[in-house]
């Protein structure tokens, strides 16, 4: 059968909207609703959304969405993979597979280093995507913050489109070390819409759930000590009312001191990976982390080269207290050759891997990454 692959068009939205809604049987206008920044009429990227038609009707979409994050001081631009969606009736006939090799090309040619979606590791990995970044779960308890940081209860209110209350969110989430970049429009959107609740003490800290998973903490920030005597407020005056005894709290593993308290006022907690994700340039990616590496390396010296076998693309390091150089095609005496998943969990996960033969490594790697579940798409 003969198809088509486009990128949307404005006018196409509406037949956008119900093609989503009944490839993955949501409610109506679910998209919009639930990421207004990004799937409104107004805010849809629509040169980024792959479309494949049969007849002229879209039966199978794969959508690109521009993330650039701040990790830690640095910028990295990354391509997100979302709404990858094909009608029931034209299901495995490989389109899926069709319009994901088209946007990863695109991506490549529009100079994205690398790219992250969530999804099936096996149904993925098929593309050279891997487990990428982690995540750290906190649970709390009012019995485990009373045990371990003796809080005291502070004044908070919930937000209801505040413009005083929008500012204290942008301003405590904008100290966090590792997110993405949000625009004033991006916030005001995400913070309103229907089904988020957010509460937000007096000195500005906030937390945030969704209605129907009040025990699911998405986002939270703030100064630290504020931000768990809110967590502990909220317990004992929300979570009474909800009947929620404890709650779970998303964010980096990342040394900083917010996710150090909140690991120690914690009951239990676990480290997850982010997503998946796929190296578009090594070069690009290692040459961005670049002033980080050098943070991370003021005792080490090291020559190494880094080699993707599919592509054999080659990347050398060098390392001198320091001082870094990344190199595009330079050959050191020290050389990890991997695949394309392999080279994901070494620089994100799991320097492990290699670290028999290079202790030093274990300095520099893993690198931070980390995105928000609120800037999920």
């Amino acid at each position: 059968m003969k198809y088509k692959i486009s990128t949307l068009k404005p006018e196409e939205f509406d037949e956008m909207m119900l093609f989503l809604e009944k490839s993955y049987r949501h409610y109506r206008n679910y998209f919009p609703k639930r990421y207004p920044h990004v799937w409104r009429k107004d805010t849809i990227d629509y040169d980024n959304k792959l479309v494949l038609k049969i007849d002229s009707k879209i039966v199978s979409h794969v959508g690109i969405f521009k993330l650039m994050l701040d990790i830690d001081g640095i910028k990295l631009k990354v391509g997100g993979i979302g709404a990858v969606a094909t009608l029931q009736e034209h299901r495995g006939k490989g389109y899926m597979s069709i319009l994901m090799r088209e946007a990863i090309k695109k991506m490549k040619r529009e100079g994205y280093p690398f790219s992250i979606l969530w999804g099936d590791r096996q149904r993925y990995g098929h593309f050279g995507y891997e487990t990428a970044g982690r995540g750290l779960t906190v649970h709390i308890s009012s019995r485990s913050l009373e045990q371990e940081y003796n809080p005291q209860k502070v004044e908070f209110q919930r937000f209801y489109g505040e413009e005083q209350l929008l500012r204290k969110i942008i301003n405590s989430h904008e100290k966090e070390p590792l997110k993405v970049l949000r625009s004033r429009r991006d916030y005001e959107l995400i913070f309103n819409k229907d089904d988020l609740m957010t509460y937000v003490s007096e000195h500005g800290s906030y937390i945030s759930f969704y209605h129907g998973n009040p025990s699911h903490f998405v986002e939270v920030g703030g100064d630290p000590h504020d931000l768990v005597s809110l967590v502990y407020s909220v317990l004992s005056e929300v979570g009474r009312d909800k009947r929620v005894g404890s709650i779970s709290i998303l964010l980096p593993f990342y040394p900083y001191e917010e996710v150090q308290l909140l690991m120690k006022v914690g009951y239990h907690w676990k480290i997850e990976a982010v997503g998946l994700g796929k190296i578009l340039n090594l070069f690009t990616l290692l040459e961005a982390y670049e002033p980080l590496i050098s943070r991370r390396s003021k005792d080490i010296d090291l020559e190494l080269t880094l080699e993707i076998k599919e592509t054999g693309e080659k990347v050398g390091i060098s390392i001198h207290r320091g001082e870094v150089e990344i190199i595009k095609d330079r050959e050191f005496s020290k050389k990890v050759s991997l695949n394309e998943r392999e080279m994901v969990r070494f620089l994100f996960v799991d320097p492990e891997i290699v670290a028999g033969s290079l202790p030093l490594i274990k300095e520099v790697f893993p690198l931070p990454f980390y995105i928000w579940p609120l800037d999920h798409i």
